[in-house]
């Protein structure tokens, strides 16, 4: 279930108890760091089918972000259950493995 919630610093969040795919959106502000708004999009059972839906959405998004710059792109990631994403936030770095 998609829920509402704060995180430790009392910031707005959302949160689900199974597996979810976020859609961070961009804010539209072209002033300072681009921020985005951040949205569950999906709920799954298991962490394969979270990741074959984000990328489903992210291949439906794709022609629409190649004409932006990188910063202002659209994200979307898989977060595990009760993972607390914050409602509005900056760009999310890939982590190298």
């Amino acid at each position: 279930m998609i829920t509402d919630t704060i995180n430790k610093k009392s910031h707005p969040a959302i949160t689900s108890d199974r597996w979810h795919v976020v859609h961070a959106r961009w804010s539209g502000d072209r002033g300072g760091e681009p921020r985005f708004v951040r949205s569950i999009v999906s709920e799954h059972d298991d962490n394969a089918s979270a990741t074959k839906e984000a990328r489903g959405i992210l291949a439906k998004l794709a022609p629409e972000m190649a004409n932006r710059p990188r910063a202002r792109r659209d994200q979307v990631f898989v977060r595990k259950p009760d993972y607390k994403s914050l409602k509005t936030a900056k760009r999310v770095q890939k982590r190298r493995k």
